[in-house]
């Protein structure tokens, strides 16, 4: 993550997913996703990074990506309610 802070952002895109982890969250960007491709330069080397709107604008603000065990999905049963 540390390296991800020091990336200097010189081109955006925007458009539909193209299927690479979000550089951010890890959380692939599905097709049916809005990604962002940023073009940037690291360490004096370009690179292309992809990022869901949210977690682009969390890098940008400086914060920390989700932890694993926040990004679990509840069960069915809990997700139905009772019943």
């Amino acid at each position: 993550m540390a390296a991800l802070r020091r990336a200097i952002p010189l081109k955006m895109w925007g458009g539909k997913g193209c299927g690479a982890p979000c550089d951010f969250c890890r959380v692939v960007v599905s097709e049916s996703d809005i990604e962002y491709e940023i073009e940037a330069e690291l360490d004096h080397q370009r690179l292309t990074l992809h990022f869901h709107p949210r977690c682009h604008d969390a890098w940008k603000a400086g914060l920390e990506p989700p932890r694993e065990e926040a990004e679990t999905v509840p069960s069915v049963k809990q997700a139905a309610g009772p019943g």
